[in-house]
C-alpha cells in the first residue's frame, strides 16, 4: 500500500510557526504574508498612529497560530521598504489605495527607525528592560547604517567609564579581591572586552553583575532609570533627526508574567510617547489572561495603548489556503495522475462536509480539496484548537510541520502511515478525522490545555474500564474535542456544537460514516455521554460528568479556604513534588551549607522562633525562611513579619521573599473549585475524583512554575532593606555571597568541583584519593573545569605546596591544620581527629560534611601516613596506616550527620623504635615488601595472610628448633615464636599482653639480638610447619595417630588428613596448641571409624570414603528407616544415625563422631545381620500389605520396590510406594496368568489386535452375537500393557468358556466367517476373499481389529460391488431373467418393490 507520503511531501520552507531564526534566515519571508482583515486594521491604527492622531502605543494580542510574529515582522518590512517595494506589496494582494497613500504618507517627513526584538522571558526588573530597549536601538541603528549621533548607550558608558586608566585601576582592585567570585577572576580589560562581543542572553547576565556591583558601590555611570532611558531616547530622536522610533517587541508575554508587580519602570518609558514620536508595538498571547479582572496596574498601562487592542485572528480560508500550500505534490507524472484520481474519490468521499464547512465560513471548495486527505471538519477544528493553549506548542502550523513521527502524532506522521486505502489504526480511513487530533492534542499537549477544554477532554480517562470498542473510542473523542473547542468559544461556532448533524458530517467519507451515529447513540444508551437539551427538539451529545450546585460544592470551599498557605505549599503534586520545591537548591554546596524552611503567613513567627532556639544545635549551617503567599494580603503581611524579624536582632537569618509570585486569585479559585469537586466525588465516582484532584494540582504546579521563574528578594541582618534577585540564578549567586562573607576561606568559594562532592557518599574514598592524589570513581571528573586536579593544580603535585605557595586556600589550611597538630602534640603527645575537623568547620573555613572535606583532609594529612606516626584511641596503639586514616576522618564526618553516643575519640601520635623494628624485620622474616609493612596493624595483616601459607601454626616450629642450627638462643627464637603467635592471636596471652605490648617486645628481641632475623628466616618455611607437625604428632597420646594410619594402611596420608583441618578454616594462624589438639582428636576419632567400618564395608583408606561408603550402603535397603525405625530392634539407634548421615550425606560434628564410633563397635554385627535379611523386617514392617503372598512372591515384591533413595522416605510415603507397588503385582500375576492362557488356546503370542491384523479380519467376528459385549471387554484387556484386576479377572472368566478358538487356524472357515460377518449382501459380486481384504487394507484408516461394525466398511464394500456389477454384473442378471417365465417375473417383481423403493419408483415412473 503506497502512503500519502508517496503522492506529496511538506514544504520545507513551510513554517509552523515564526520565530527569531526563522526571521533571520528568511529575509523576504514577509512578502509572502497575506494581509487579511486583521492585519489591514493593523495597518491603519499604525497610519493613525505616525500621524500622531493617536499619540499611543500599539498592543497586537492573538491565539498561539494565528499568525502575529509573521503579522508584525511584515509590518516592520513595510516601514523600511522603499515606495515601490510597498506599492507592489499592496498591489500584489489587491489592497485599498487608499491605505497605499495614506500609509506611504505616513512614512514621509524623516527616517523611521523600526526595532525589532523577539522574546522576553529574561527581562527581571528594569534594569533588564532599560538595557534590553536600549542595546536594540543601537543594533537597530547598525542594522540600517546609521550612526547614532546622540550619546553613549549604558553598555557603552560602562566600556569608556573601565577604559579610563585610574578607573581600570580602582576596578581591578574590587574584581581581584571581594568581587573575585562575582566576576569569576576576570579583570577589567577581560569585562571590556566580554562587553564587547556578548550578545542577549550573555550580555544581560553580566551587566547584571556590574549593576550589582554599581549599587553596592554607589558607582552612578554604571547604572540608567527608566527616567534616563527617556531622555537618552529624546536625544537620539532629535540629533539623529528621525521622524519616529517604532520598536516592535513581539513575544511579549513573558514580560508580563516576570514583572506583573513592578510595572513602574515600563510605565514611565510607555507615557514618551504623548511628547516623542516613539511607540511600542508589543506582541502578546491574549491579554486578558495576563492580568487580573480589574487590576489597576493594567489599568494604568492599558490607557497607554490605542484602544481596543489589534486582535491579529487568522482567516479560515487563508488558514485552508496555508494548509495547502504546505502540501508540496510529487512531480512524477505517473504520482501526479495517480493522485488526481485518489483526490477525486477524496472529493466524492467529502461533498456534503466540504458543503456545509464552505457554506458557514465561507470557505472555497478548491481551498478545501486543496487540503485533503485533511477531512474539511478537521481542518475547521484545527485553524481553532491552538486557542485552547496556553502554549505555542500546539498549533495548526505545528501540526502540519511537525515530524516527530510516533511520538507525536502529526500530520507528517499520518502522510507516512495512511494512505488511500486507509492505516494501520483504522485499516479502511483514508482521511484524517477530527479524532485523529486526540494524540497530538491531547494525549501529548494536555499540560498547556486551557483549564475548561482541560476539564472536559479528561473524561475520556474516565471511560477506559468501560471496555469500549475502538469505533466507540474515535466517536467519544471526536465528540469530546467538539464540545471542548464549542464550550471555549461560548458555544459561538454552531459547527462545533456535537450534535447529530456535526458527527455525522465528522465522519463523513470515512469507515465509519454510517455508523458514526448508531455508535453516538449506544454511548448514550450506555451513559458514556447524555443527550443535553437545547430547546425546541435540539440536542447535542454531552460527555458524562455529574452536574453539582454551588451550594453543594460551597462547604467544600469553605473547608479548603481552611487550608494554610503552608498546607498548600507542601501538598504532593501529581509528579510527587511540592510547590516550596520550587526553590529546593539543587545538589551541590548551596543545598549542603543552606537549611531552608518554608513557611506562609500562618507559621512564621514559630518557625523563626524554633530556629532562634536551634541556633547552636544548627552548627555552620545557614538558617534560611523561605516565604510564600497566597495572594497579595499574604504578602504585604509576610513583608513586614520579615522587616520586624530583623528590627528585632536576635534573629540571624536569611529570608527569602518568594511573594513576589503569590498564588493569585485566577490560580487559587481554579485550585479551589477543582479540589472542592474531587472532594465531592469522593465515594461517588472515584474516576472523576482522581481526575479533578490532578487538575487541582495542576493549579499548584503552574503556581510552582511561576515561583520558579519569578523573582526574589532576599534580606540578611546585613542588608535589612532586601535584595532583588529577578532570577533563581541570580538568588543562588546572592545566596553564595552570603556564604563566602560568613566563611570567607570555605572550599565551595575557591573550588568548582562536581556536585556529588557536597555529599557524604563516599567519605572513605575521599581520603584515599587526597592522600594519594590520584582520583577515580566518584572523585574523577571528565570536565577539566571540575576536576579536583584542576581545583588544587598549584598544589597537586608540589610536596611543600604549603612553602612555595602559602596564599592558596589548600595552603592556609594545610599551616592551620599543621599548627593544630604540633600543638597537640606539644601539650598532650596526641592530636584528636575530631578537634581538627572542629577547627576546619569554624570560621574561616566553614568546612561541611561531605566528600570535598574528606578529600581535602586526605590530602594535608597525608604526611601523616609515612609511617612514622600511629594513631590511638586510649587502648590500642598502631602504626597511623592509609586505612586507618580513611576510617578516621569518615567516622568523624558522619559524626556530624548522625551523633552517636559510642563515638570514642581517635588520636594521631608517632611511631616508637621498637614498632619500626617489628615492622622492618616482619616484613624480611615473612618475605614481603617494606612498603605494606608501615604499621603494626598493617603488618599484622601480613603476618596473619603468609600464616596461612604454611597450613600449620608456626608454633609447631618449636619441635624442630633443638635440631637446627642457629646463631641466636633457641628460647629467644621460641619466645619470639610465641610472640608471633600471639600476634596473630590477641586471645592467646588471655589479656595479659595487649597488641602494643607484643609488638614492642617482639621490636625489642630483634634490636637485641641482630642475628635473630636471618635464624628466623631459614626457620619459617612450609615444609619445616609440616616436619614440626609429624613430630608433633608422634610424641601426642603416645602417637595413636600414625599407628591408626598404619593399620588401615593410608600410606602417609595422616599428615594431609591434619592439614585439611587446619586449610578447611581461613583463621588456621589464630589457633593456639588446644585448638590444634581438638583438631588432632577429631582426626583421630575419623581414623578409628575407618578402622571399625572396615569390619562392615568394602576396606577404605579415608573417612570421606568411609561416609560415602555407608550412604551408597543405605542405596540397596529398600525399607524406610521412618516406617521401620520401632521395629529394628537393638540396632535402632545405629540405624537412627545412619540414617541422618544418609539425609546430610556427612558427618561433620566432633560429638556426632564420636557417638557414631560408638554405635558403630556396638552395632557393626546386627547391622550386618540386618541387612543381609532385609525381607524378615520387610514382611513385619509391611504385613497389612503383603497379604495373600507366598514367602518367594514376597521376595520378588521386595525386589521390585526402587532402592536408592528409599531408606530416607518418610512413613506416609513410603507405605503408599509399597501399596502401589504391592497392587501392580498382584495385578500382574492375574494379567500374567491371563496371557498364558490365550497363548496356550491360541497356539500364539500374538494379541487380538495384532492377530486381526495378520488375518486383515476383526477377532470379534468369530464370536456369537450375544458374546460380542464381553467378547470385546476380554480382547481390550489382552491388547492394553497394564490393565486393572478387575478387567483381567473378567477377562479370565469369558475366555475360559469361548468356544471360538478352534476356527482361529482354520482358513476356510475364517474365510467363511469373513463373507458372513463382513461382505454380507455384496457376496455375490465380491467373491474373492483375499482381494476385498486387500482392498479394505489400502483403502480404510481403521486397523482390522476395528472393522467389526464399522459403516464405512459397508460403504467401500457397495462401492466396489457396484464397480464389479458395471463391469458384468449386469448380464449375469440379464441372463437369469431370461431363463424366468413370466409369471416368476412378476412375482418376483412384486417381492423386489416391497423392500427396494428404486425398483418401485422406476416401475411408476415408467411408460
Amino acid at each position: 500500500m503506497e502512503t500519502y507520503r508517496h503522492y506529496f511531501d511538506i514544504d520545507p520552507d513551510y513554517f509552523p510557526a515564526v520565530n527569531e531564526k526563522v526571521i533571520n534566515a528568511n529575509l523576504d519571508m514577509w512578502k509572502k504574508f497575506f494581509p487579511h482583515e486583521t492585519f489591514v486594521k493593523l495597518l491603519k491604527t499604525t497610519v493613525s498612529v505616525l500621524e500622531r492622531k493617536q499619540k499611543l502605543s500599539i498592543w497586537v494580542e492573538g491565539a498561539y497560530g494565528t499568525g502575529k510574529s509573521h503579522a508584525v515582522l511584515t509590518l516592520k518590512k513595510l516601514l523600511d521598504a522603499s515606495d515601490s517595494e510597498v506599492q507592489a506589496y499592496f498591489e500584489k494582494y489587491n489592497l485599498d489605495n487608499d491605505l497605499l497613500n495614506k500609509f506611504n504618507r505616513a512614512k514621509k517627513g524623516g527616517r523611521i527607525l523600526t526595532v525589532h526584538r523577539y522574546g522576553s522571558s529574561n527581562i527581571h526588573g528594569d534594569n533588564d528592560l532599560v538595557l534590553a530597549i536600549q542595546e536594540s536601538i543601537e543594533k537597530a541603528f547598525a542594522n540600517a547604517g546609521i550612526e547614532n549621533k546622540g550619546s553613549d548607550s549604558l553598555r557603552e558608558a560602562v566600556i569608556r567609564y573601565l577604559s579610563n586608566d585610574e578607573n581600570k585601576q580602582s576596578f581591578n582592585i574590587y574584581v581581584k579581591g571581594s568581587y573575585s567570585n562575582l566576576f569569576g577572576g576576570d579583570d577589567a580589560d577581560t569585562i571590556i572586552e566580554k562587553l564587547r562581543t556578548y550578545k542577549d542572553e550573555a550580555l544581560h547576565t553580566l551587566m547584571e553583575k556590574i549593576f550589582k556591583f554599581a549599587r553596592e558601590k554607589q558607582i552612578r555611570a554604571f547604572s540608567m532609570t527608566a527616567g534616563d532611558l527617556t531622555n537618552w531616547i529624546k536625544e537620539i530622536i532629535h540629533v539623529n533627526n528621525l521622524k519616529a522610533i517604532v520598536f516592535i517587541w513581539d513575544e511579549f508575554t513573558e514580560y508580563f508574567k516576570n514583572n506583573s508587580r513592578n510595572l513602574t519602570g515600563f510605565q514611565e518609558i510607555l507615557e514618551l510617547s504623548e511628547t516623542e514620536p516613539f511607540y511600542f508595538i508589543l506582541v502578546t498571547h491574549v491579554s486578558s489572561s495576563l492580568f487580573h479582572e480589574g487590576d489597576k496596574d493594567f489599568i494604568k498601562l492599558n490607557d497607554r495603548f490605542v484602544s481596543p487592542h489589534s486582535q491579529i485572528a487568522l482567516p479560515e480560508n487563508i488558514a485552508f489556503q496555508l494548509m495547502g500550500a504546505a502540501m508540496e505534490k510529487n512531480k512524477d507524472p505517473v504520482a501526479l495522475q495517480e493522485w488526481e484520481k485518489i483526490s477525486g474519490d477524496l472529493a466524492d468521499r467529502t461533498k456534503k462536509s466540504r458543503k456545509a464547512v464552505g457554506d458557514a465560513v465561507k470557505i472555497k471548495d478548491q481551498e478545501m480539496l486543496g487540503i485533503l486527505p485533511i477531512h474539511p471538519y478537521t481542518a475547521l477544528l484545527l485553524k481553532h484548537i491552538s486557542s485552547a493553549f496556553d502554549s505555542n506548542q500546539r498549533s495548526m502550523f505545528d501540526f502540519i510541520k511537525n515530524d516527530r513521527g510516533d511520538e507525536i502524532k502529526g500530520f507528517q506522521w499520518f502522510i507516512d502511515n495512511y494512505g488511500p486505502d486507509g492505516g494501520p489504526d483504522n485499516e479502511e480511513n483514508p482521511l484524517l478525522t477530527v479524532d485523529m487530533l486526540w494524540e497530538f492534542f491531547y494525549d501529548k499537549g494536555k499540560d498547556n490545555l486551557a483549564h475548561d477544554v482541560r476539564t472536559v477532554l479528561d473524561y475520556y480517562e474516565r471511560t477506559q474500564n468501560r471496555g469500549l470498542e475502538p469505533n466507540e473510542k474515535r466517536v467519544l473523542k471526536a465528540v469530546l474535542l467538539l464540545q471542548a473547542i464549542s464550550q471555549h468559544a461560548a458555544d459561538s461556532v454552531e459547527m462545533f456544537i456535537p450534535n447529530e448533524k456535526s458527527i455525522d458530517l465528522a465522519f463523513e467519507g470515512s469507515d465509519i460514516e454510517n455508523d458514526a451515529l448508531r455508535i453516538a447513540g449506544k454511548l448514550d444508551r450506555d451513559k458514556v455521554l447524555f443527550k443535553k437539551q437545547l430547546g425546541s427538539g435540539e440536542f447535542q451529545y454531552n460527555a458524562y460528568i455529574n452536574e453539582v450546585s454551588g451550594a453543594e460544592l460551597e462547604k467544600f470551599k469553605k473547608e479548603i479556604d481552611s487550608k494554610s498557605t503552608s498546607a498548600l505549599i507542601n501538598e504532593p503534586l501529581n509528579d510527587t513534588t511540592t510547590v516550596a520545591d520550587a526553590l529546593a537548591l539543587e545538589r551541590g554546596a548551596l543545598k549542603l551549607r543552606y537549611d531552608l524552611k518554608y513557611v506562609s503567613s500562618a507559621d512564621f513567627d514559630s518557625t523563626i522562633r524554633r530556629l532562634r532556639n536551634a541556633e547552636t544545635e544548627n552548627g555552620n549551617k545557614i538558617s534560611t525562611v523561605v516565604c510564600f503567599a497566597k495572594d497579595d494580603a499574604e504578602s504585604i503581611l509576610l513583608g513586614k513579619k520579615i522587616r520586624d524579624a530583623l528590627q528585632d536582632g536576635s534573629y540571624h537569618l536569611v529570608f527569602i521573599d518568594a511573594t513576589l509570585t503569590p498564588f493569585g486569585q485566577d490560580g487559587y479559585s481554579q485550585y479551589r473549585n477543582d479540589m472542592a469537586q474531587s472532594m465531592y466525588q469522593t465515594s461517588k465516582d472515584n474516576g472523576l475524583r482522581d481526575q479533578y484532584a490532578r487538575n487541582a494540582k495542576e493549579s499548584l504546579k503552574k503556581w510552582k512554575d511561576q515561583i520558579s521563574n519569578g523573582e526574589f528578594i532576599v534580606y540578611t541582618e546585613k542588608n535589612p532593606a532586601g535584595e532583588r534577585a529577578a532570577t533563581k540564578d541570580i538568588l543562588k549567586s546572592i545566596l553564595q555571597e552570603i556564604d563566602r562573607e560568613k566563611f570567607p576561606d570555605c572550599l565551595e568559594a575557591a573550588y568548582n568541583v562536581l556536585p556529588t562532592m557536597y555529599t557524604p557518599s563516599n567519605l572513605k574514598q575521599a581520603v584515599e584519593c587526597g592522600v594519594n592524589r590520584k582520583t577515580k570513581g566518584t572523585f574523577s571528573s571528565g570536565n577539566p573545569n571540575t576536576k579536583l586536579e584542576t581545583a588544587l593544580k598549584d598544589a597537586w603535585d608540589d610536596p611543600d605546596y604549603w612553602k612555595t605557595h602559602p596564599n592558596l586556600l589548600i595552603s592556609k589550611i594545610k599551616i592551620a591544620v599543621d599548627k593544630e597538630i604540633s600543638e597537640g602534640f606539644k601539650n598532650a603527645g596526641r592530636i584528636s581527629i575530631r578537634s581538627i575537623y572542629d577547627m576546619l568547620k569554624a570560621y574561616p573555613y566553614g568546612f561541611m560534611p561531605c566528600n570535598l572535606s574528606a578529600f581535602i583532609l586526605g590530602f594535608v594529612l597525608k604526611e601523616y601516613t609515612d609511617g612514622t606516626y600511629s594513631w590511638s584511641d586510649g587502648l590500642t596503639n598502631d602504626a597511623l596506616t592509609l586505612d586507618k586514616l580513611k576510617e578516621m576522618v569518615a567516622e568523624v564526618i558522619n559524626l556530624q550527620n548522625t551523633a552517636s553516643p559510642k563515638y570514642k575519640d581517635k588520636y594521631i601520635v608517632t611511631l616508637t623504635s621498637e614498632e619500626k623494628a617489628f615492622n622492618e624485620n616482619s616484613a624480611a622474616v615473612f618475605g614481603v615488601s617494606k612498603n605494606i609493612c608501615t604499621s603494626a596493624e598493617q603488618t599484622r595483616g601480613v603476618i596473619r595472610n603468609k600464616m596461612k601459607e604454611y597450613s600449620f601454626p608456626i608454633w609447631t616450629l618449636k619441635e624442630i628448633v633443638p635440631d637446627k642450627p642457629l646463631r641466636t638462643s633457641p628460647d629467644v627464637i621460641e619466645e619470639m615464636i610465641d610472640d608471633y603467635c600471639g600476634i596473630a592471636n590477641s586471645g592467646i596471652f588471655s589479656g595479659t599482653k595487649t597488641d602494643s605490648d607484643i609488638v614492642n617486645q617482639i621490636g625489642k628481641l630483634y634490636l637485641d639480638n641482630p642475628n635473630a632475623l636471618d635464624d628466623l628466616k631459614r626457620l619459617l618455611t612450609k615444609e619445616n610447619c609440616t616436619e614440626g607437625m609429624k613430630q608433633y604428632l608422634n610424641r601426642f597420646e603416645e602417637g595413636i595417630l600414625p599407628k591408626l594410619a598404619a593399620e588401615i594402611g593410608d600410606n602417609g596420608q595422616y599428615i594431609n588428613a591434619v592439614r585439611s583441618k587446619f586449610d578447611a578454616d581461613a583463621a588456621n594462624w589464630v589457633w593456639n596448641t588446644d585448638t590444634a589438639n581438638q583438631k588432632i582428636r577429631e582426626t583421630i576419632t575419623e581414623y578409628r571409624i575407618i578402622v571399625e567400618s572396615n569390619r562392615v564395608l568394602p576396606k577404605t583408606t579415608s573417612f570421606d570414603e568411609t561416609i560415602r561408603e555407608w550412604c551408597e550402603k543405605t542405596d540397596y535397603i529398600r525399607i524406610s528407616y521412618a516406617a521401620a525405625k520401632d521395629a529394628f530392634g537393638g540396632i535402632t539407634p545405629f540405624m537412627s544415625m545412619l540414617y541422618d548421615i544418609k539425609r546430610s550425606g556427612k558427618l561433620s560434628e566432633e560429638s556426632q563422631k564420636q557417638n557414631f564410633l560408638e554405635l558403630l563397635k556396638a552395632n557393626g554385627a546386627g547391622f550386618k545381620q540386618f541387612y543381609e535379611n532385609q525381607t524378615d523386617l520387610f514382611k513385619t514392617v509391611c504385613e497389612y500389605y503383603l497379604n495373600g503372598f507366598s514367602d518367594e512372591e514376597i521376595k520378588e515384591l521386595y525386589s521390585k520396590i526402587p532402592a536408592a533413595g528409599t531408606f530416607v522416605m518418610d512413613k506416609s510415603p513410603y507405605l503408599n510406594l509399597v501399596d502401589n507397588t504391592a497392587k501392580d503385582y498382584r495385578s500382574s500375576l492375574g494379567y500374567f496368568q491371563l496371557k498364558n492362557f490365550w497363548k496356550e488356546r491360541t497356539h500364539s503370542s500374538l494379541t487380538p489386535r495384532e492377530w486381526s491384523e495378520r488375518h486383515k479380519m476383526p477377532i470379534l467376528s468369530l464370536v456369537p452375537d450375544e458374546e460380542v459385549t464381553k467378547a470385546k471387554q476380554a480382547f481390550g484387556t489382552l491388547n492394553r500393557s497394564h490393565p486393572d484386576a478387575a478387567s483381567v479377572a473378567k477377562a479370565k472368566e469369558y475366555l475360559e468358556k469361548a468356544t471360538f478358538y478352534p476356527v482361529m487356524e482354520d482358513k476356510e472357515a475364517l474365510d467363511r466367517i469373513f463373507t458372513n460377518s463382513i461382505i454380507k449382501s455384496y457376496a455375490v459380486m465380491l467373491t474373492d476373499v483375499k482381494e476385498v481384504k486387500d482392498y479394505l487394507s489400502s483403502r480404510l484408516s481403521e486397523a482390522p481389529y476395528d472393522w467389526f461394525g464399522l459403516p464405512t466398511v459397508d460403504k467401500k464394500l457397495k462401492q466396489m460391488a457396484e464397480a464389479k456389477y458395471n463391469q458384468g454384473g449386469s448380464e449375469k442378471a440379464i441372463e437369469k431373467i431370461e431363463k424366468m417365465d413370466v409369471n416368476e417375473v412378476r412375482r418376483y417383481l412384486k417381492e423386489l418393490i416391497k423392500d427396494n423403493m428404486t425398483v418401485g419408483i422406476e416401475i411408476i415412473k415408467g411408460n
